[in-house]
């Protein structure tokens, strides 16, 4: 994931951010992951679908913010 260091960014998002950076390099984290993503996100103070929802709602706004610039870059082209 990507640095969410921004005024603007949920602190549930931020946390979950420390959390997959934590599991990127803890082998028993990830292992715990793996097995029961449910269970792990519970047992680290989320819920799946929250954690389902600010991922999605964060996809939707980088999504759009590129839909942006794209437009702006095809107007100048014509």
């Amino acid at each position: 994931m990507s640095n969410t260091n921004s005024n603007t960014v949920p602190d549930n998002l931020k946390k979950l951010e420390e959390l997959y950076e934590r599991l990127e390099r803890d082998p028993n984290l990830e292992k715990a992951f793996l097995e029961d993503k449910t269970k792990f996100l519970k047992d680290n103070g989320f819920n799946e679908e929250e954690v389902n929802k600010l991922i999605n709602d964060l996809q939707k706004s980088r999504n759009d913010a590129l839909a942006s610039v794209l437009k702006d870059h095809e107007a100048k082209l014509k």
